[in-house]
């Protein structure tokens, strides 16, 4: 279980490294992959998060964050 979260928490950071470079990319099409790169990373941390939470109903007691993901298509921009 400790392995799956470590891994949750890995492409969380991973996925919030690529928003970040794709918001301070120049080129346009660096920031439409960057984007798209984090997108799919988040949405493998939401799954990963789907197999922890089952495993963890086996065992209450051991608890962790959520954190909640919007894709970058329900984002409001600034």
């Amino acid at each position: 279980m400790k392995d799956l979260r470590q891994r949750l928490e890995k492409v969380r950071a991973d996925a919030r490294d690529f928003a970040l470079m794709s918001e301070r990319a120049t080129d346009v099409e660096k920031r439409q992959l960057f984007r798209r790169m984090a997108d799919e990373l988040a949405l493998e941390a939401l799954e990963l998060e789907l197999v922890v939470k089952q495993k963890e109903q086996s065992n209450p007691s051991d608890q962790h964050e959520v954190v909640e993901f919007k894709l970058s298509s329900q984002k409001t921009r600034r």
